[in-house]
């Protein structure tokens, strides 16, 4: 049997497309998908979210597109040294910042910089 490859796609779950659509479309945090979801890759970094896969996820961005210059990788890699495949890394970091950062929109947080301290 062949070793499991890493992703060409950066997915999404449907729920986190839904946060996604919410802080981007609807409170207007961002003007596009990506930057919503860049930014909940970097909140779910900071809240210590472990290392993980995340399953259930349909394509959302090439990785090459979401990542263009590798520093998104190369952090990764830094901060979780045993992870093998960075992009399915990236999917549950994501995924994990959007489902955090859609409890505390549901408990009345309206506000970006909020997140940030």
């Amino acid at each position: 049997m062949a070793p499991e490859e890493d992703r060409k796609q950066v997915g999404l779950t449907e729920e986190g497309r839904k946060t996604i659509a919410l802080v981007a479309d609807d409170l207007r945090w961002f003007t596009e998908g990506q930057h919503a979801a860049r930014f909940a890759l970097a909140y779910a970094i900071r809240e210590d979210v472990p290392a993980g896969v995340t399953e259930g996820v349909k394509t959302g961005y090439g990785v090459d597109g979401f990542d263009d210059t590798g520093e998104i990788r190369a952090l990764l890699a830094a901060i979780y040294p045993d992870v093998t495949m960075p992009v399915r890394l990236m999917e549950h970091l994501i995924d994990e910042g959007l489902r955090l950062i859609a409890v505390r929109i549901a408990a009345g947080e309206r506000n970006p910089t909020a997140f940030l301290g």
